[in-house]
């Protein structure tokens, strides 16, 4: 199919599922993307939009491409954008006279102006800031050494104090990975997103997602992106309030299995396209990495540890250290050098307690139809996100997915079987990890079940 657009400039929009057409618009405010094509009026608002996760008519397997102003795709959900760089990754074939689409592994990325044949894009993108959203132009310039040139392109979103956090390696389409920088249980994830993009203009061919220009006596062009591309990390907040103030000093939480590379080329889910973790070599298999880390003052008697994750199908065991008051008289662990699960290390003032919500949890109806994950995971037509059958207490990491869990110190910090905590699943980000939970502005109601 052919995509025919203005020339407009590039859109980053609400980190937290926003559909930027939308975003402080009423009846009356001119939108925020233009419409039927027309060029924008007096705002530097374009094409690319970052936005959340969610819900949609396709199913994965099904990698989907979402236009900049596409109001029904994906999910439209108010929110900040926190990313404020992009990097784009336009992958290429030339050839001469062709009768077929390239192979995917045929398609690679050489950005670098000074070879032929080249696409190169002037990474990383910097991101200006209107409101709740943020927008960049991102253009390429191509040169083929053939009449046929071939593009698929993708693009990845972050926050520029996060990029030390991780490394990409994009040569080939298809082996092209993002890694996490750290060593041993030294880990962490920032906000990432990632998705699909296209070029337009009346000269470009589409099959799918990707596009070929013909040029017999023209081998050089430039080509604007447009597109929307949506979180690829998972959440877990744990809200812990009545914490005993004068006992307790410090609270950490900690994950083995902890995920540490993706692929960037896969069917993870209709908007997320990734490649979910499955080997426990891209984790850190049985040991812990330490999630967060909260000092506990007098005057604040609730704290909420949280952690991004990449989307990873080996299940996950979540534990907290409680470090208490040497005077708190507090039963704590007698020996220090004592082994303990995914080897946490233990002071003599330190007790460790799994956390076990007594039900499981899952995405349901269409929360659940857009990812793609293995049987494993099923429960009927359902999937699990924690997995609180006896002897396995996993979590598992989907793109754009938000665990919630809340109670109180007592019943969290519990010597029993089964932490006494109340836990939710948000599959859009639509709720806030406060106290309570709910985010003020949301009416409460969601698509998505809760199975008991």
């Amino acid at each position: 199919m052919k995509r025919q657009k203005t020339n407009y400039s590039v859109v980053m929009a609400a980190a937290l599922a926003v559909a930027v057409s939308l975003a402080g618009c009423t009846a009356d405010d001119e939108p925020l993307i233009p419409q039927d094509g027309a060029p924008s009026q007096g705002t530097p608002i374009g094409d690319i939009v970052i936005s959340g996760g969610g819900p949609g008519d396709l199913v994965a397997g099904t990698r989907a491409y979402v236009g900049p102003d596409d109001k029904a795709s994906g999910p439209q959900v108010q929110g900040v954008c926190r990313a404020d760089r992009l990097e784009v990754y336009p992958f290429f074939v030339t050839s001469g006279y062709t009768i077929d689409w390239p192979d995917a592994d045929s398609y690679n990325y050489v950005n670098d102006a000074g070879q032929t044949p080249n696409v190169s894009v002037q990474n990383p993108i910097e991101m200006k800031i209107m409101g709740l959203n943020a927008y960049a132009n991102a253009q390429a310039s191509i040169v083929k050494n053939g009449d046929y040139i071939y593009l698929y392109n993708t693009a990845l979103a972050y926050t520029d104090a996060d990029r030390a956090l991780f490394r990409t390696d994009i040569g080939n389409r298809e082996t092209s990975t993002l890694t996490l920088e750290g060593s041993g249980v030294d880990y962490s994830t920032p906000e990432l997103y990632y998705g699909i993009l296209h070029v337009y203009g009346d000269d470009w061919h589409y099959d799918g997602d990707e596009a070929y220009w013909y040029g017999m006596f023209n081998n050089s062009r430039t080509a604007d992106f447009q597109g929307r591309i949506f979180r690829i990390v998972s959440q877990i907040n744990l809200t812990m309030t009545d914490i005993p103030v004068e006992a307790v000093d410090r609270v950490e939480l900690y994950g083995d299995h902890y995920p540490t590379q993706v692929r960037l080329n896969g069917t993870h889910g209709t908007y997320y396209p990734v490649d979910a973790v499955v080997d426990t070599k891209l984790t850190t298999d049985t040991m812990a990495v330490l999630l967060a880390s909260e000092a506990i003052s007098a005057e604040d008697s609730t704290v909420t540890l949280s952690s991004f994750f990449l989307p990873s199908e080996l299940g996950m065991r979540l534990r907290l250290k409680v470090t208490y008051k040497p005077t708190s008289g507090t039963d704590t662990q007698a020996d220090a050098d004592k082994a303990t699960p995914g080897d946490i290390p233990m002071g003599a003032n330190d007790q460790l307690y799994d956390i076990r919500p007594m039900t499981s949890q899952y995405l349901t109806g269409g929360n659940a139809d857009i990812y793609n994950v293995g049987e494993a995971l099923h429960h009927g037509d359902d999937l699990f996100v924690y997995d609180g059958n006896a002897g396995n207490y996993c979590f598992y990491s989907y793109s754009n997915v938000r665990v919630n869990m809340s109670g109180t110190f007592s019943n969290i910090a519990a010597e029993t079987g089964e932490s006494d905590i109340t836990i939710w699943v948000d599959p859009d980000f639509q709720r806030d990890n406060s106290v309570g939970g709910l985010d003020p502005d949301f009416d409460g109601t969601h698509d998505f079940d809760i199975i008991e």
